[in-house]
C-alpha cells in the first residue's frame, strides 16, 4: 500500500470515530445532564441546519486553497480544540455552543474530503470505496468499544472519550499527503452563491441522478432513526436489534471493499438505479412486519440501496466535474443530503405517529420517484464508460 493511500485509510478508518461515540452515548449523557427531549432535539439539529447554510461556502473556500488539506486539518483541529470544552460545559445552552463548535466545523470539511481523497484514488489509481470502507469498519468498532469503556470507567468517561478520538480524527488529518495535484492547471471558479462552473457542470441529465442519490440517502436516515423503535414494537429485543444494524453496516462495508470491480462494470447512473429498485423492495418489506429472517436479508440489502447510490453519486459527480470545483461540487451534493434527511426525517416522524409502519410507504414513493428521475437522465443521455 502506497503512503499517500495509507494516510488516506488512515484518516477514514479515524475519522468517524467521534460519530460513533456520539451515537453510542450522547443522548443518554445529555439526560444525565439534566437536559430534555426537545433540547436533545435542537443539540443534533442546530450543527445540521449550519451545515446547510454554510457547507457550499466552506467547499468553494477549500477548492480556492493551495491544497484541500489545509481546510480538513482546520476544521477537524477547531473540533478537536472545543471539545476539550465539553467537561466544562453543564447547562443546556452552553452545551448547545460547546456542542454545535464540536460538530459544525468537522460536519462542513467531511465533503472536502471526500473530494479530495476521490480525486488523490483517481491519480494514484486505488479504490476510494475500499478506503472509505475502513470508515465503516472504525466506526462498528468504536460503537462496541464505546460501550464497554464506559461501562469499565463510568458515564463520565464519554467527554475524555469523546475528546480522544476528536484528537485522534486530527492528527490522521495532519498525517494527510498533499492532496491536489500540483502539475493540474488552476483557475478561480467565479460566482455568488455557486459557482459558473458548478452551475455549468450539473445540467439536468447530471443534476437529477444527483437528486435522487440524495433522496435515497434521506431514507436510510428514516431507517436510522426509527427502524429500532419499529423492531422493538414486533417483539426483537435489544440484543437482535443491535445485531441487525450492525448487519447492515457489514454489508456496506463489504460492498465499499469490492467497490472496485462494481465500479469498472457497471456506470454510476446503473448503480443508482439499481439501488432504487431495491430500495423499493426494502423499504415495502419495513411495511408488511415481516419475519426475522426476511428482515436479516432486508439488512443485507444495504450493501445495495446505500453504497450503490452513495458511492455511485461520489463517482459520477468527480467524473463530471473539474478538480478545481470538486469541493464545492461534493459540499453541494452534501447539502442535498442534509436538506432531504432533514425533511424526510420530520415528515416520516409525524406520519409514523397516524399510520405506525405504513409511514414507510413514504420511502417506497421517494425511492420510486429517484428511479424516475435516473430514467429521465438515461434518456437525455445514454449511459457510457465515462459515467
Amino acid at each position: 500500500m502506497s503512503k499517500p493511500k495509507t494516510a488516506a485509510t488512515r484518516y477514514y478508518l479515524l475519522t468517524f470515530l467521534p460519530a460513533a461515540v456520539t451515537v453510542t452515548y450522547l443522548p443518554i449523557w445529555l439526560n444525565e445532564q439534566g437536559v430534555t427531549d426537545a433540547q436533545i432535539g435542537l443539540i443534533n439539529t442546530l450543527p445540521m441546519a449550519g451545515i446547510l447554510l454554510f457547507s457550499v461556502f466552506v467547499g468553494r473556500l477549500a477548492d480556492r486553497a493551495s491544497d484541500w488539506k489545509q481546510a480538513i486539518m482546520l476544521g477537524t483541529g477547531l473540533a478537536a480544540f472545543c471539545s476539550l470544552l465539553l467537561g466544562f460545559a453543564e447547562v443546556f445552552w452552553m452545551i448547545l455552543l460547546v456542542w454545535t463548535m464540536v460538530t459544525l466545523p468537522a460536519g462542513l470539511v467531511g465533503p472536502v474530503a471526500d473530494a479530495a481523497t476521490m480525486r488523490l484514488s483517481l491519480r494514484l489509481g486505488f479504490s476510494f470505496g475500499v478506503t472509505r470502507a475502513w470508515g465503516t469498519v472504525g466506526f462498528l468498532s468504536m460503537c462496541f468499544a464505546t460501550g464497554y469503556l464506559i461501562l469499565w470507567f463510568g458515564a463520565a468517561s464519554f467527554v475524555w472519550l469523546f475528546a480522544a478520538t476528536c484528537l485522534a480524527r486530527f492528527l490522521a488529518a495532519v498525517a494527510l499527503p498533499r492532496l491536489r495535484d500540483v502539475d493540474q492547471p488552476r483557475s478561480k471558479p467565479e460566482g455568488t452563491f455557486l459557482s459558473r462552473e458548478v452551475i455549468a457542470a450539473f445540467r439536468p441529465w447530471v443534476l437529477l441522478p444527483v437528486v435522487a442519490g440524495a433522496i435515497l440517502f434521506a431514507n436510510h436516515m428514516v431507517m436510522n432513526a426509527f427502524s429500532s423503535l419499529v423492531w422493538k414494537q414486533q417483539g426483537l429485543s435489544e440484543s437482535t436489534i443491535g445485531l441487525l444494524i450492525a448487519l447492515g453496516a457489514a454489508a456496506e462495508a463489504a460492498t465499499m471493499f469490492a467497490w472496485k470491480r462494481i465500479n469498472i462494470r457497471y456506470p454510476a447512473r446503473v448503480l443508482i438505479l439499481m439501488a432504487g429498485v431495491v430500495s423499493i423492495l426494502r423499504w415495502t418489506g419495513m411495511t408488511l412486519s415481516p419475519p426475522l429472517w426476511v428482515i436479516v436479508l432486508m439488512q443485507l440489502g444495504q450493501a445495495v440501496t446505500f453504497t450503490f447510490s452513495y458511492l455511485g453519486c461520489l463517482y459520477f459527480i468527480a467524473k463530471r466535474t473539474s478538480e478545481d470545483i470538486s469541493a464545492e461540487a461534493q459540499s453541494l451534493f452534501g447539502v442535498m443530503m442534509q436538506g432531504f434527511s432533514i425533511l424526510v426525517v420530520a415528515s416520516f416522524g409525524i406520519a409514523f405517529g397516524v399510520m405506525g409502519v405504513n409511514a414507510f410507504w413514504i420511502c417506497v414513493g421517494l425511492s420510486a420517484v429517484a428511479i424516475a428521475m435516473v430514467q429521465v437522465s438515461l434518456k437525455i443521455r445514454g449511459p457510457d464508460p465515462s459515467d
